[in-house]
């Protein structure tokens, strides 16, 4: 009896680790992904110590091009909040407004996914939430809410519509003289 139970556990055993052996290269290689994200943020920060519009556009570029942008959001997040290289933790100490223009630019990156993937641009937003950084938070508001009046924009401009070739004059009169 003993030596059935050895059996049976041990193919359970098997059984489990066989499961679990395919799935713990895919969290290392989405691990590394993370890591190398991040190391690429810091390098963007690094190179745009001194031009926070020029560090927004880069992370707005960045996470637009990225092929996973809830991963490239999350390296965002983490090397706006906590770098991990000692040149970009003394760029944003430097330079505060860098912190505010990351934020914009993943604000930006989000609004735009929004229009093609809602539930990549909710789970973005998400992030952004849970890592309780007002700062950060109120940036990614920020450039969220630019990003969407200038995509407004230029759909009204695409359909021939302008803000001066809306009538708001009312089809009735409102007083009968």
């Amino acid at each position: 009896m003993k030596k059935l139970l050895s059996v049976i556990c041990l193919a359970v055993a098997v059984a489990f680790a066989g499961a679990l052996a395919p799935a713990t290269p895919a969290i290392a290689q989405e691990a590394q992904s993370l890591q190398d994200m991040e190391a690429a943020i810091e390098a963007l920060l690094i190179a745009n110590a001194d031009d926070p519009d020029a560090f927004a556009a880069a992370v707005e570029a960045y996470v637009l091009a990225a092929a996973n942008a809830e991963l490239a959001a999350e390296a965002v997040i983490s090397v706006l909040t906590n770098p991990k290289s000692d040149e970009a933790r003394l760029a944003l100490a430097n330079n505060p407004a860098l912190k505010t223009a990351g934020g914009m630019g993943l604000g930006a990156a989000i609004a735009q996914i929004g229009l093609t993937n809602p539930t990549v641009a909710a789970n973005m937003q998400a992030l952004v939430e849970a890592s309780g950084d007002a700062t950060l938070q109120a940036a990614v508001a920020a450039g969220h809410t630019e990003r969407t009046a200038s995509i407004q924009q230029q759909q009204l401009q695409a359909s021939g519509d302008t803000a001066d070739s809306v009538d708001s004059t009312p089809e009735t009169p409102v007083s009968p003289n």
